[in-house]
Order: structure tokens, then C-alpha cells, then sequence
């Protein structure tokens, strides 16, 4: 089992996260948007609620 003290992705394979990245492209979300969700979900593998409302809600000068 993963450790939450981190919320670090232990479990869920990466490539799960880039197929999702790569379907909201297909889907015109933002760039900017898809590129904070991938540092955010593949690059730093946080999955926390307030990681990801960052990585969607910020304009990207936050560091999550």
C-alpha cells in the first residue's frame, strides 16, 4: 500500500497519467492547464486535492 504522509503516486502507472494527459489535448483543454496536470501528476506525483487544484486553477507561478 502507498504511504499518504507523501501522496506520492506509488500505485497508479505513470503511463495512466500521460493517456489522460493525451486525451484532454484531444479534448482542447489548454495546453498551459495540461502542462501544469503532467508536472503535477507525472514530474512531481502528487495527486493531493490542493496539488491539483493548484496545477488547475493557478496561472502557474505557483510551485506545488
Amino acid at each position: 500500500m502507498a504511504k499518504q504522509e507523501d501522496n506520492k503516486i506509488m500505485s497508479v502507472p505513470e503511463q495512466i497519467f500521460d493517456q489522460f494527459l493525451t486525451e484532454l489535448g484531444e479534448q482542447k483543454i489548454p495546453e498551459e492547464v495540461i502542462a501544469r496536470l503532467r508536472k503535477t501528476l507525472v514530474d512531481n506525483g502528487q495527486i493531493s486535492t490542493d496539488a491539483l487544484k493548484i496545477a488547475l486553477f493557478s496561472s502557474g507561478n505557483t510551485n506545488v
